[in-house]
């Protein structure tokens, strides 16, 4: 059993036999296809629906341009942040 790290198996990100074997038969039956390019033809195309273009360009953009956050960051505190932590029974006096 691992113990927080990788023992055996594959490397990361070594590709499985069934994904090395679509890529080669798509490489040797279409040797000049490339997906991203594909979707920028689809997407600059004027005859195509507009909703087709816009799903095109929204797929480019995430291979493009990083994700923006969703919220603005944290700003750092002038100060620091002290916490107290008082045990219930710490006013009952200890005489017993």
């Amino acid at each position: 059993m691992a113990h927080g790290f990788k023992t055996g198996g594959r490397q990361v990100g070594t590709p499985n036999r069934s994904r090395t074997a679509l890529r080669e038969r798509l490489a040797f039956n279409y040797p000049d296809y490339d997906p991203l390019i594909a979707l920028v033809e689809i997407a600059l195309d004027q005859s195509n629906d507009l909703s087709v273009r816009i799903d095109c360009h929204k797929t480019i953009a995430a291979y493009v341009h990083p994700k923006m956050r969703t919220s603005a960051p944290v700003e750092q505190m002038e100060s620091d942040i002290v916490i107290n932590i008082v045990r219930p029974d710490a006013s009952v006096s200890g005489a017993g």
